[in-house]
């Protein structure tokens, strides 16, 4: 799993952008009128968004910097 972290570290800018993309994605949709919005495609995206989200927070976690001496967020 390490490998897999150190490997997305260098697209977080491409990832958050992507989720930034699905969340105006959802607010045209939730726009529209309640008749006119397509269920599947919200649930798809949200299902979507919330795995990109809890992957994104996790990478950001283990690669953020800390002070070698009293490993307080710097």
């Amino acid at each position: 799993m390490a490998n897999d972290t150190k490997s997305l570290a260098g697209f977080l800018e491409v990832f958050e952008g992507r989720l930034n993309k699905m969340r105006a994605t959802l607010k045209t949709e939730f726009a529209k009128s309640k008749s006119e919005r397509c269920r599947t495609t919200i649930k798809r995206i949200t299902h979507d968004a919330r795995k990109l989200k809890k992957t994104l927070k996790q990478v950001k976690e283990e690669h953020k910097k800390t002070c070698p001496h009293c490993n307080g967020i710097l």
